[in-house]
């Protein structure tokens, strides 16, 4: 699964120098964003936070895992948008509330425990409050988990920010 995860980098990264080559700089909006490199979306909770705990995938989908990475925050904390897209869901989720977001290309972004007044449907931009950080699950008055999904799959929401592959040493002949 973590060659996955380092696949779909390699995939999200290929992706977004494809589709920025095509793209017309005219039409912005979730869906015109495509896929992101490294570095294109900002951190959900400002300025940067501590990493509490990064993606730890598991070896096969139904076995237990780390499908995200929680950022240190406190109930009450702003969260905001990384990135621009549509709420696609609102609401608790067994013990925590939980929020959503639709950001074209396949990309879906989750953020839990948060409380938020926002509804699906709602248009949100980069840097948008979506809600404050509540109380439940395993980040309970401790961390925001922020999960991210291409195509269904998880794969670390770090991708988006903080470019997380290996260093490469190249020959210099």
């Amino acid at each position: 699964m973590k060659m996955v995860s380092s696949l779909a980098g390699l995939v999200i990264g290929t992706a977004v120098l494809l589709a920025a080559a095509s793209a017309s700089p005219s039409a912005p909006g979730p869906a015109s964003q495509g896929l992101v490199p490294a570095g294109a979306w900002i951190w959900p909770l400002p300025p940067v936070p501590r990493l509490v705990r990064g993606f730890d995938p598991p070896a096969k989908p139904w076995l237990s895992g780390h499908r995200g990475a929680d950022l240190q925050a406190a109930p009450g904390d702003t969260v905001r948008a990384p990135s621009g897209g549509i709420v696609s869901f609102a609401g608790h989720i067994v013990d925590r509330p939980v929020i959503v977001i639709n950001h074209g290309s396949g990309l879906l972004s989750s953020f839990e425990p948060v409380r938020s007044t926002l509804e699906v449907g709602a248009i949100v931009s980069e840097g948008d409050e979506i809600g404050m950080v509540g109380a439940g699950a395993h980040c309970d008055a401790l961390c925001l988990h922020w999960g991210l999904r291409l195509d269904g799959e998880y794969i670390d929401p770090l991708l988006t920010i903080i470019d997380t592959r290996p260093s490469i040493l190249l020959p210099l002949d």
